[in-house]
């Protein structure tokens, strides 16, 4: 009952259906013929389902009445007792549809029942008693009778010719009743219009589907392009239909498919969401499920080539098109099916589009799902085209799981249809996501074992399913334990080291998913795979499962020390590099996890003496570099000089404290210091594989930075001139370590350092540290300041880092800035670059002074120099200026800079605004840089309202920057920034259209789903409709609407239908054309409905003051499409759509 319990509250037409048949399968299973009387009053899945029968869920009431109905039909229960069971359902139901359709049921059977060869029937019922069920529905509830009204008319109408001749017998109390009766006011007309949706009204849809018959039947060429439409919007249907009315849908397709012409894409995405009622068959849809194999058989014999132009027709109907215009889900099936039509010749146009299609936001996703089907169900599309929509319609799985009951047939449809291979495994792969709904999960277990005993796939990929299948779903996780174990599974032609990294692959995803929960039952795994896979090709299974242990060592799961114990014996000699590597990834979890225990401790000391062997011994740069990134990790106290290899440790000499008698000199170092002497870490650059220096310089830049973070200010004070040394500095001091050695071989060089580690030492001490390194006398940079370009510039980075509390270091610097922007000296490139590459630690260490004459000479030589148009052989890249350029934002974006010369880069790059052209070959880039600006420039700079005379081109300038600022994303509210460049661009018609297309990007970058994108869209409307009121210029005016409704379409999403986004910001007519979908559609989304009432008051304005006829007509539209929110009634506005509606209806030409 629990399944079932929980397949009622999906909301799911089709779990539904499977869950009450399921329900009458128990009953059926339980009854026994001669104890009907007993088994009714006491049998509680009767009970439950009469229960559900008055639930307030229309699609599980009225799917359970269907359900008493088919007890009926089986011989379970009997009319007399059922009717009398309805009936006292009453006063407790919220879906008088449900009741009204099973008094129907129960009324055809019971005269069916009574029927006597050779006698005409009576009606057993009359106007009191026994009461006829529609006269006491009517009774209790007097707006019930446009439904009873209904359903007396199918009865009347029905295809048996035995109950539609006996109806009007059957009816005769009903009659007289509505005809008679005293207590009504009038005699509604025998007509039945049904003008809601279904889904909205919850009422009965066949007579819609009648309707629809007797429209195809007129046979009129308007609706021979429809056939196609009609049935993409019976598709959409298929999800929400009740299983009650699912049999007419079907008979009202099949009617469509075998006489009209259609594209084939509109048949796919039908038969593909059929497949969701063909997987789950019921008792409930038997006769429905014949019929849709009928429009399957039909699909799969269709051999024609797709070739007609129906939407194109369908364009130059005005009357279809304001009606499209007036639904957006009409809209959008027809603008896919149009432009599906005219780009399906088109491969490489029809994928781009898909491809922006696939982009927009996941809500118009799943109100496109249906053409989604039909893209992966179409039999001519090509490869790719058909992978693209699989990972589309799986991807909207994520976005709603109920979405997986629909998608999971249509996987399982293509597995067996499709004979390309591609789309087979993408079908295999999206298979255990769709385990996301509990529902799918017994089909897939039982798909994936079928896989699993027939051998049909390779081992390998069998068992990534199954991990898919395990992450999406807790629950299939002993599955997976047992392919695992299992020695047994696999094919001859499986490769062993394929399975064996399959394996590992799962554990690790398992171990990283749910360490606490799964990862003990998964360590005898690893333990297996660790003693098999010991050859040369097991390398790859064993790192993964050492990365595995290293989450169950982040979760608690496992014991550290004990699990060490265990490895160290055989991992401890193994050679492969890369199991090594993940070997040092594993100890590099240690030092987080210490806790202070003497078994821990040694952990410790034994995992750091065993990095430092790998740093030492090991041939594979690699592994040495894990291993210092594993080292990095450790603090210098956690282990001993002993446990550094000798080789690092041969210049070590004791101090003179411990070395007062002759006895205590000859003493090791190792065996007497408790600590790492500083000396150790130059020796890692001199002795270490000179290919692993990378690793070296992560390491000891790592302990400099812990050791630097603990300085006082007392480190920084120098009482008279700077000290020539570190000498001062803690024997343990790293950074007193690499300084020294570097100074010494500058000054005294011993020419046994290769200028390779003298470099990276170099290289090491100007890192950037959270504080400066110690003050120290710098001169001897100058010895090496002309050796070579690397050296120069190690020289002056690390001087520059050192301005700031350093004489002579600053002194360097200024030098070195002299020459630089001294225009007589006419620095080289590479002069100039290593400036620039340094700008922004200068700009944290110099003063603006210093600065800004390299700065301004530097910028205006290259900007002289650069071309005016771009040569065909040089990349942009590579121009002095661009380089430059990039520099300077560099520096604008850090936040470490000094507010003085943040200030003197604003102000070049803002006297640059007049300079650099819109059409310039760094203006891209210079439009990148002012986003790095402070308000206060960018205001000067864009707002028009500071300007002396508003150009066009400072007009386009302005729309560009403010646009690319609009785009930011870590700024509260940044379309603020188009404000006043949309008031600039109203009283300029030349440049209206570039900045519609400057503002498409921004547009489409907004966060929709945010608070301030919502009162940025409100400002706009008010904004607007303030400037109808105060402007009598009509082109002002309308850019103000094209702005809107750019807005408007791209915040919706809709944009994406167009196969050219360009064209929107060139056309009003296209933006008019999707004006009204994308309005009903944005009004819809969570957070956005509260704008409805102050969208209605824009469009209802702008409609009664615009000149322009277009315009009215394309508000008036989106008013009708945003009939069905509440505000539409409740604020009134359906009674100002009348006044204007002949203005806005005539020459409907779009």
């Amino acid at each position: 009952m629990d399944e079932i319990e929980y397949k009622l509250k999906t909301n799911n037409s089709v779990l539904i259906v499977n869950a009450i048949d399921k329900l009458l399968s128990t009953i059926k299973v339980k009854y026994k013929v001669g104890e009907r009387q007993k088994f009714v009053i006491e049998n509680e899945e009767l009970k439950y389902l009469r229960e559900k029968c008055s639930a307030p869920e229309h699609m599980v009431s009225l799917t359970a009445c269907q359900g008493l109905l088919a007890l009926v039909e089986l011989g379970v229960l009997e009319i007399g007792h059922t009717m009398s069971t309805v009936i006292t359902l009453l006063p407790t139901t919220h879906n008088y549809s449900a009741i009204i359709s099973t008094m129907a049921g129960l009324l055809v059977l019971d005269l069916k029942s009574r029927l006597i060869p050779g006698q005409p029937y009576k009606c057993q019922f009359s106007l009191r008693s026994p009461r006829h069920p529609f006269i006491s529905v009517l009774e209790k509830n007097k707006e019930m009778e446009d439904d009873v009204l209904a359903k007396m008319h199918a009865l009347c109408t029905h295809p048996e010719y035995t109950v539609a001749s006996n109806s009007l017998e059957l009816l005769r109390p009903v009659f007289l009743w509505l005809t008679c009766s005293p207590h009504r006011s009038s005699i509604k007309p025998w007509q039945l219009l049904l003008s809601l949706p279904y889904t909205d009204a919850q009422r009965d849809p066949r007579g819609c589907y009648k309707l629809i018959e007797r429209c195809f039947a007129l046979d009129t060429p308007e609706l021979k392009s429809v056939a196609g439409l009609t049935l993409m919007l019976l598709a959409d249907n298929l999800t929400n239909t009740s299983a009650l009315y699912l049999h007419e849908l079907f008979n009202l397709c099949l009617n469509i498919v075998s006489k009209y012409e259609y594209s084939k894409i509109c048949l796919s995405s039908f038969v593909g969401l059929s497949l969701q009622w063909i997987h789950l068959p019921s008792y409930l849809t038997n006769n429905a499920l014949s019929v849709a194999s009928k429009i399957l058989d039909t699909f799969q014999n269709d051999q024609k080539h797709d070739t007609g132009l129906y939407m194109a027709n369908l364009k130059s109907n005005a009357t279809f098109i304001e009606l499209a215009h007036s639904d957006k889900s009409l809209y959008v099936y027809f603008k896919l099916s149009e432009t599906w039509e005219r780009l399906r010749d088109d491969p490489d146009k029809l994928r781009s589009w898909f491809d922006v299609l696939t982009s927009v936001n996941d809500q118009l996703k799943l109100e496109m799902l249906t053409f989604f089907v039909g893209v992966v169900m179409y039999a001519e599309g090509g490869e790719d085209l058909t992978l693209k929509g699989l990972r589309a319609i799986i991807d909207l799985v994520r976005v709603k799981k109920e979405v997986s009951v629909t998608v999971l047939p249509v996987l399982l449809y293509k597995m067996a249809n499709d004979t390309r291979p591609s789309v087979k495994l993408e079908c295999l792969r999206g298979l255990p996501l769709m385990a996301t709904t509990k529902e799918n999960v017994p089909a897939l277990v039982s798909i994936l074992n079928k896989l699993k005993a027939n051998k049909g796939v390779p081992t390998s990929l069998l068992i990534m399913l199954y991990t898919r299948l395990a992450e999406t779903q807790v629950r299939c996780f002993p599955y997976l334990q047992e392919l695992l174990v299992d020695s047994g599974v696999g094919r001859p032609d499986d490769l062993k080291w394929e399975v064996d990294v399959a394996k590992a692959v799962a554990v690790k995803r398992i171990c990283e998913l749910r360490a606490s929960s799964h990862g003990l039952e998964l360590v005898a795994v690893i333990s297996a795979i660790l003693n098999r896979c010991t050859e040369r090709a097991g390398a790859a299974p064993t790192a993964l499962v050492l990365d595995a242990l290293a989450s169950l060592w982040r979760a608690n799961a496992v014991a550290p020390p004990s699990t060490w114990r265990a490895l160290a014996p055989r991992l401890g000699r193994d050679s492969r590099p890369r199991v090594q590597i993940s070997l040092c990834k594993l100890l590099a979890e240690i030092p987080p996890l210490r806790v202070s225990t003497p078994e821990y401790d040694k952990l410790i000391r034994d995992a750091a003496r065993k990095l430092w062997q790998y740093i030492a011994e090991s041939n594979q740069p690699s592994v040495i570099e894990a291993a210092c990134n594993a080292l990095a990790e450790f603090k210098v106290d956690d282990y001993k000089l002993k446990d550094i290899p000798e080789i690092y440790r041969r210049t070590v000499k004791l101090p003179p404290a411990y070395c007062k008698t002759p006895l205590d000199a000859v003493r090791k170092p190792e065996d007497v210091l408790d600590y790492v002497p500083c000396e150790v870490w130059p020796e890692l650059f001199k002795y270490t594989n000179q290919s692993a220096l990378n690793g070296v310089h992560q390491l000891v830049t790592k302990l400099m930075e812990r050791e630097i973070k603990g300085y006082r200010s007392g480190v920084y004070q120098v009482e008279a001139r700077e000290p020539q040394s570190l000498g001062h500095m803690p024997a343990t001091s790293v950074v007193r370590g690499m300084m020294e050695c570097f100074r010494k071989q500058v000054t005294s060089p011993s020419y046994d350092y290769p200028d390779s580690a003298l470099l990276a030492i170099l290289e090491a001490l100007t890192e950037d540290f959270p504080k400066p390194l110690p003050p120290m006398d710098l001169c001897f940079l100058h010895e090496v300041f002309h050796r070579g370009s690397l050296w120069k510039a190690g020289c002056v980075k690390l001087a520059a880092r050192q301005a700031h509390t350093s004489g002579s270091a600053k002194r360097l610097i200024e030098n070195f800035l002299q020459g630089v922007g001294s225009s007589n000296t006419g620095s080289e490139e590479a002069e100039i670059m290593l400036f620039f590459d340094n700008l922004q630690i200068l700009c944290r260490t110099m003063a603006p002074n210093n600065l800004r004459q390299p700065l301004e000479i530097c910028l205006g030589d290259s900007f002289a120099e650069m071309p005016r148009i771009k040569p065909k052989d040089l990349d942009l890249e590579e121009l002095l200026f661009i380089k430059q350029l990039k520099m300077v934002k560099q520096c604008l974006e850090s936040d470490k800079i000094h507010d003085a010369n943040r200030t003197l880069l604003s102000q070049i790059v803002e006297n640059y605004f007049s300079v650099v052209n819109d059409d310039h070959l760094a203006w891209p880039l210079y439009v990148e840089t002012c986003r790095a600006l402070s308000t206060k420039y960018l205001e000067r700079m864009s707002s028009p309202t500071g300007w002396w005379e508003v150009t066009s081109e400072l007009l386009r300038k302005s729309s560009a920057v403010r646009s690319r600022l609009a785009c930011l994303s870590d700024v509260t509210a940044p379309l603020v920034w188009l404000n006043e460049s949309i008031d600039a661009h109203a009283s300029s018609i030349t440049e209206q259209e570039y900045s519609l297309r400057c503002m498409f990007p921004a547009l489409q970058r907004a966060d929709i789903g945010g608070k301030a994108t919502r009162e940025w869209f409100q400002q706009l409307l008010a904004r607007t409709q303030v400037a109808f009121n105060e402007t009598d210029d009509e082109m002002s005016k309308l850019y103000l609407c094209d702005v809107f409704f750019l807005t408007v379409t791209v915040f919706s999403g809709h944009w994406a239908l167009e196969p050219d986004a360009d064209v929107l910001a060139k056309s009003g007519a296209a933006r008019r054309a999707l004006l009204p979908a994308a309005t009903a559609f944005l009004m819809s989304r969570d957070g956005w409905k509260d704008c409805t009432a102050q969208m209605l008051e824009w469009l209802c304005h702008t409609r009664d003051l615009t000149k322009h006829p277009e315009t009215a007509r394309g508000c008036h539209r989106a008013m009708l499409a945003l009939r069905h929110s509440d505000q539409f009634t409740s604020q009134g506005v359906w009674t100002r759509i009348e006044t204007n509606f002949c203005n806005t209806t005539i020459n409907l030409d779009y």
